[in-house]
């Protein structure tokens, strides 16, 4: 508030603003292909940077399955965002191929080095096993870049189809792309389900002959949860684990 202070027969105002505090988050990019993520995922990092003047704190990954591989994509640093918020989104659920993403804004400092694992959550449903078909046999693979080899494999049931594509990241610090082959029942090139971001990183499915599918927002084409924060500490493990028993 201004202060007034009289000097001689008129007044001196004297006038204080608040320092603005800068936001520092944790800032970090993360690559592999994982055997078990839901025990090797190192979610965590030592640099940090200092935020802009409306940016948050944000991490965000992208994991999809094929086989017994997951791929791994994540960042973290300062982002542009009105709000805290936290989106977990099912692209392309089981069984076959899987993807998987959220993303998370807060605004607190340091507040995006991982998640909190002492906090209490109900757990996702249990995950039923899943029979192979003898008929269908679809290449499998999943690499950052290109694939070296994609036997053929035996796919489960409820699986109808094989699937080609490469999903291409760009944002937030990552510029990678990963290639996807296994079995599916979606149809056409749509692993991510046409979403055209997830947190910083703009997201592009591009499939052997076939045009890229319009892209669009979360509204609409997956299945997608705004999830407290508290509750999805204990989500995502669960989720990881789920992948990996469906792959």
């Amino acid at each position: 508030a201004p202060h007034c202070r009289k000097k001689g027969k008129g007044y001196l105002y004297l006038i204080f603003f608040p320092v603005a505090q800068h936001l520092y988050c944790h800032k970090g990019v993360y690559m592999d292909i994982e055997d078990d993520p839901a025990h090797t995922f190192n979610w965590t990092t030592e640099k940090v940077e200092t935020c802009d003047n409306g940016e948050l704190c944000q991490e965000s990954v992208l994991m999809i399955t094929a086989g017994d591989k997951t791929a791994v994509l994540a960042t973290k640093g300062c982002f542009a965002q009105l709000m805290e918020a936290m989106t977990f989104v099912q692209h392309t659920p089981s069984p076959g191929l899987t993807a998987v993403s959220y993303s998370s804004y807060c605004e607190d400092p340091l507040c995006n080095s991982g998640w909190d694992m002492s906090l209490n959550c109900p757990s996702l449903p249990a995950v039923e096993t899943t029979s192979m078909t003898a008929t269908l046999h679809c290449p499998t693979c999943i690499a950052v870049g290109t694939c070296l080899s994609a036997p053929s494999l035996p796919c489960p049931n409820g699986t109808n189809r094989c699937y080609q594509g490469k999903v291409e990241l760009s944002g937030g610090s990552m510029e990678s792309s990963v290639e996807v082959k296994g079995c599916t029942s979606i149809i056409g090139c749509r692993l991510m389900a046409r979403i055209s971001s997830i947190g910083p990183m703009a997201v592009k499915e591009v499939c052997p002959h076939q045009s890229v599918y319009q892209s669009r927002k979360t509204e609409s084409g997956a299945t997608w949860l705004l999830v407290s924060v508290w509750c999805l500490a204990l989500l995502l493990p669960t989720l990881l684990q789920s992948l990996i028993h469906f792959s």
